[in-house]
Formats: C-alpha cells, sequence, structure tokens
C-alpha cells in the first residue's frame, strides 16, 4: 500500500490543519465538519466554510462527547451542492458508512478523512482541567473499550498514519485518491511499515479483546447474569441517546402499547411479594442490541453517558462481534457490504438451525 508523503517532524493536529486549509483554498472541499475547542474544555463539532476559522479546530480532541456520525447525519441526510471532508475518528467514520446503509446518511459528497486514532479518555476522568491526553501507547490513559479496539485506523476514504515520525496520507477508496489527486499529492511513499505496525497493535489487542468477552460471558452469562449487569440501570435512556445507530425518532419500547397497566404490577407484586418498577430494563437493552447490533461500531459512547457506570459498551461490543461474525460482515467497513438482515439468501445460516 502506498501514500503520499507529508511534512515530517510536525504534530499531527498541525497536519490536519494544513490539509483542511489546502482543501478549502484550492476548492478541493467547500465546507469542513471537525471538532472545535469550545468553553470549559468541550469540543463541539463545527461546520467550517472559512480558512479562518480552522484556529480553533481540534481534530482529535481527548474526548468523544458526541459521536461524529450522529453530528454528521444531523444535517447531511439529503445531498447538498459542494463537497464537505469529515475529519473523524475510525469508528465514527464506520458509523457514518452505516448510517448511509440504512438511508440516514447520504455520502455521495462527502469524504471522510480519519487517522490513527489514539483513543479517548473516558469523560468521567477528564476533569475540568482537560490536563489528561490519550497516548495509544498507554492504556490507562484511554476507555476500556479503546483498549480493546482493533479496527483504529484504515478506515473512512483516506487515512493519515500518526504512528512514526513519517507522516502518509493512504487513499483507502476511490474517493480518497480523488482527494489527493485534488490537493496535488502523489501517493508514492510507502506504507509498508506503518502496516505492519497496525497489523501487530491490532493483534495484541483482539488478544485483550477475547480475555475481556470471556470475563464478560463468565460473570454475567445466562438471563439472571444480565438482570444482575443492568441492576443498576435507572432508565434514563442515555445510551439510546448518544448512539449514532439509535436513529428511531420513536422507540418501540416507549410506544403506548408497550407501557403495562398498574394491575399488571400488582399482579407481579402479587405473586412474588415485591415488584421493580419500570420493569421493562432488559426487554429495552436486549431489544435494543437486537436492533443495532450488527451495526455497533463499538464507539463507547453509551458507556461514556451511562450515570450508573454500566460497562454496556462492552455488553454490546461482544454481543456484535458474534453477530457480525455468523454473518462474515464488519460494521461500517466495507460501503459496499450489504447489510446482511436486509439481504435475502435462499441457503444461509444452516449450521445454527436446531
Amino acid at each position: 500500500m502506498k501514500g503520499a508523503a507529508l511534512e515530517s517532524g510536525k504534530g499531527i493536529k498541525s497536519i490536519l490543519i494544513d490539509l483542511m486549509t489546502d482543501a478549502l483554498n484550492n476548492g478541493a472541499v467547500s465546507s469542513i465538519l471537525v471538532p472545535s475547542t469550545g468553553p470549559d474544555n468541550s469540543f463541539p463539532w463545527t461546520l467550517v466554510t472559512d480558512v479562518s476559522s480552522l484556529d480553533r479546530a481540534e481534530p482529535i480532541p481527548p474526548i468523544m462527547s458526541v459521536q461524529g456520525a450522529k453530528a454528521l447525519a444531523s444535517f447531511t441526510q439529503f445531498p447538498e451542492e459542494g463537497r464537505l471532508l469529515a475529519v473523524m475518528r475510525p469508528c465514527e467514520a464506520r458509523a457514518a458508512i452505516e448510517l448511509s446503509k440504512l438511508e440516514q446518511i447520504d455520502l455521495n459528497n462527502i469524504i471522510l478523512l480519519t487517522f490513527d486514532c489514539p483513543g479517548a479518555v473516558p469523560l468521567s476522568e477528564f476533569g475540568d482541567d482537560g490536563i489528561m491526553k490519550p497516548d495509544i501507547q498507554q492504556s490507562e490513559t484511554i476507555r476500556p473499550l479503546c483498549r480493546q479496539c482493533t479496527s483504529f485506523t484504515s478506515e473512512g476514504d483516506v487515512c493519515l498514519t500518526c504512528n512514526e515520525d513519517d507522516r502518509i496520507l493512504v487513499p483507502l477508496t476511490t474517493k480518497g485518491q480523488n482527494f489527493l489527486d485534488s490537493l496535488g499529492k502523489r501517493a508514492e511513499a510507502d506504507a509498508s511499515a506503518w502496516m505492519k505496525w497496525a497489523k501487530d497493535l491490532s493483534e495484541e489487542r483482539q488478544k485483550i479483546k477475547k480475555d475481556a468477552e470471556n470475563k464478560l460471558k463468565s460473570t454475567y452469562g445466562g438471563l439472571n447474569g444480565l438482570a444482575e449487569f443492568f441492576s443498576g440501570c435507572i432508565s434514563c435512556r442515555n445510551c439510546r441517546k448518544v448512539c449514532p445507530i439509535c436513529y428511531c425518532r420513536l422507540c418501540f419500547i416507549d410506544m403506548k402499547d408497550r407501557r403495562s397497566p398498574s394491575s399488571e404490577y400488582l399482579e407481579h407484586s402479587s405473586n412474588a411479594g415485591a415488584a421493580r418498577l419500570l420493569s421493562n430494563t432488559l426487554l429495552f437493552h436486549v431489544g435494543r442490541m437486537a436492533h443495532m447490533s450488527l451495526s455497533c461500531v463499538s464507539c463507547g459512547m453509551c458507556e461514556d453517558a451511562c450515570p450508573s457506570d454500566i460497562p454496556i459498551g462492552r455488553l454490546v461490543s461482544m454481543v456484535s462481534s458474534n453477530t457480525t461474525d455468523i454473518f462474515g460482515y464488519s460494521a461500517g467497513s466495507n460501503p459496499e457490504d450489504p447489510l446482511p438482515l436486509n439481504t435475502f439468501q435462499l441457503e444461509e445460516l444452516h449450521e445454527y438451525e436446531d
């Protein structure tokens, strides 16, 4: 694999801002979606059309307060004039691709620019001082899901390598190659050292992920285990609100015909001696996983948003890994791969029949 060599010795943020500046100046794109520095250590997504506004850009913020694909979907569901460059983490780019398959985003005029993601600091540990920074080489600085992420690079249309002093912009799709051409950059630099680094780190994290999943299964296996896992849930639905894949305006669990009458709670209480109110907790979480596990990109937003500190992101990621393995599907990695549940095959999954 080859890419365009960029100026070495410069920081990743400076290189990304240079790329965005060049893209706007030469008309390669008409607008850029990128996080920017906001008040009180916040990093709101910003739509930039003027180069002078890039001075506040923070393309690799230390935290993920809003999933980039969710921000992108908020105003790009329908095609618009001009071309947009979206600077995102790999998991955000994959979520954008999944949403395009679900007809929530039109990616025709959108270029997804990613980078070797260093991970993100847990929101609960970031603090008001904003000093803590994620470091891909120091697992204690990043969220648990980031520590076991194996899709931290090579996503979207074009990817910037960040692991070595040599900075290479690698095109991953025809759209990405056209973007390089529009910037006057030639993909002539050898990226084999970067590919080996990514492969080695991915294999290392795969072991961490497998160990974490085995621990989850042994601790919370079965229906009783799931009930214990979600015992601290307060039904705030934050996990649903921040998830880029949960785009339904009205969740099935909130529909009127899903609400239990008081007589049902009284009957449960009479039979068991006591009945927990809002007893649809398991129904909500299991139903949500069933709906979106094939498109989960393990971004960890749900886990960051949980006020009860339930490791829900790791559970959903584990379920997603199992379901995607069954279908041989990797959520968001290939825009051309059809969604499995939208594709009918006469002969499939016989090995899972009773």
